[in-house]
């Protein structure tokens, strides 16, 4: 018979205990112990069970980075419920969707993002209850329970609702590139070892200070239960500022960080060696969108070897591989994203989901304890995304005889060119080599006699940008049916709410209303 200590639960039982007078998150100026995080979330999941919440509800998140993300998260624990999070950046139509489609019974929500929510839309939902945290200072909307008020008697205590290991802990929404978000399931036994390969690959130690500056709906609240399980202090800021992401690190004497490549730009470009001391940084984890060449050897040469890079998605929580500090100093493996790890097998599949040799390219293929369970309601899309015990991560790259894993594209953004492949990253890396780029994005745009051309979207560098030139450089190092037809300068290259490069939003100026953007 499972266990219940087969949990997410019983990790994090164990954790605020022990550690219960350290310091578990800093917000702004004020520090929370974990003593304080046991009480508050005890007190916050005693609310929602009294407010009708029970074992297995669906309870929806959409919350800024604050500490009341971090109390929801355990309250949401001890229940035994599920947890949805939400970006902050959805739209109005993207949450009614969610929550309606998750079957939430309850929420937690911004003053502030209470314009995110439809309310005629809602009230044909399974939500029955809100908790509003007011940071506007105006007071709760009606109807609505007051954050403050949650805690306004002594700590009430609360008993654990013991889950089993095939329970569900967690319905993380896709970031919805194509049609409507999926339900993805992830189970407490799943996040159990998924927690526990965060500490190993994130090399998160119990001394850890680290630094989560992206929504914690996303990559960032994995990292930030796996430095509450190591008993780690984790600084969260309300959003990224390049700035104050530089003096928190030298102030603070911050170990450790996770960024997108986006993040990772924006810092290179403001840090100044004379005022910013990093020294403390031993590591500098990235994932989640490609990044150059050119610029991972800037952050070798300003802040040393600090860099991991990880290789996930929302199927595969953050962690399919990882490429190593060390594989970072190896010019041979810089363009990869690493080995498989222990917890993963991964493998080059053909049309057919059958092996390939190393060397030859197809669809990355994962499998692991933590692969979804399958997405919510939606049992046909769960079928064509498993190859046996194997996820199809959509992702077209390459396996080597070490292991290592180089991505070529994701399958929906390679350009097909006169019937040849083009991968956009491989024409963004050269790109992002001309001295004139800052940053580049490549799509394939419509073309009359090829069905489709490169097309680079280019932020120039402060010198400015010679096109005429950056085509001629391109077409010294990359085949004539590579090179970009059309160069577009942009002022930022648009993101989505997950900070992943929005492909999809500058395709649609050049598609139109066609709902197939690839020919």
């Amino acid at each position: 018979m499972p266990h219940t200590s087969q949990s997410a639960q019983f990790m994090f039982r164990n954790a605020l205990w022990r550690h219960a007078p350290k310091t578990a998150v800093v917000v702004g100026e004020r520090a929370y112990t974990y003593k304080e995080l046991d009480d508050m979330s005890s007190n916050l999941a005693a609310h929602l069970k009294a407010a009708g919440v029970a074992k297995q509800d669906r309870v929806a998140i959409l919350l800024r980075n604050c500490v009341e993300y971090v109390v929801t998260d355990l309250a949401i624990l001890k229940l035994g419920a599920a947890k949805v999070p939400l970006n902050e950046m959805l739209s109005m139509s993207d949450v009614g969707y969610m929550v309606g489609h998750s079957g939430a019974k309850a929420m937690v929500v911004h003053s502030s993002l209470l314009d995110k929510l439809d309310e005629a839309e809602l009230s044909n939902t399974d939500l029955v209850h809100r908790v509003e945290v007011d940071d506007l200072g105006q007071g709760v909307a009606e109807g609505n329970a007051e954050w403050s008020s949650v805690f306004s008697g002594e700590s009430a205590g609360f008993e654990w609702q013991e889950v089993g290991p095939d329970d569900t802990a967690l319905i993380l929404y896709t970031g919805g590139t194509t049609g409507r978000s999926k339900g993805v399931i992830h189970s407490h036994g799943a996040l159990m070892i998924n927690g526990l390969t965060h500490i190993v690959h994130g090399e998160i130690a119990e001394d850890e200070k680290l630094l989560l500056t992206s929504p914690l709906p996303h990559s960032a609240g994995f990292f930030l239960q796996t430095a509450l399980l190591q008993g780690a202090t984790a600084y969260v800021h309300r959003k990224f500022d390049p700035q104050t992401v530089l003096e928190t690190i030298s102030r603070e004497k911050i170990t450790w960080t996770f960024m997108v490549p986006t993040m990772v730009y924006r810092v290179l470009d403001a840090y100044q060696p004379d005022t910013h001391d990093i020294s403390s940084l031993r590591t500098l984890i990235y994932g989640a969108a490609p990044i150059t060449k050119v610029r991972l050897q800037e952050v070798l040469d300003k802040f040393g070897p600090v860099l991991l890079q990880l290789f996930g998605q929302t199927e595969v929580p953050n962690f399919a591989t990882k490429l190593s500090k060390a594989d970072h100093l190896n010019e041979k493996f810089l363009g990869s994203c690493g080995q498989p790890i222990i917890t993963c097998d991964v493998r080059i599949g053909d049309k057919n989901s059958e092996p390939l040799p190393f060397g030859e390219v197809g669809e990355i293929m994962a499998r692991s304890p933590y692969t979804l369970g399958s997405y919510y309601n939606d049992p046909e899309k769960t079928a064509e995304v498993y190859a046996g015990e194997w996820i199809l991560t959509g992702d077209v790259g390459y396996q080597i005889d070490t292991g290592h894993v180089f991505i070529v594209d994701r399958s929906k953004d390679m350009i097909i060119s006169g019937g040849m492949n083009v991968y956009s990253s491989e024409v963004e890396n050269v790109v992002q080599e001309h001295p004139g780029v800052n940053q580049v994005m490549v799509i394939g745009i419509p073309h009359g006699d090829w069905g489709e051309a490169v097309c680079a979207a280019v932020v120039p560098a402060e010198g400015g940008l010679d096109e005429d030139d950056l085509v001629a450089f391109c077409k010294q190092r990359l085949a004539a049916y590579k090179v970009p037809k059309t160069i577009e300068v942009v002022e930022e290259i648009p993101l989505t709410a997950y900070g992943k490069p929005d492909k999809k939003t500058l395709r649609a100026r050049y598609w139109g209303d066609q709902t197939r953007q690839v020919n």
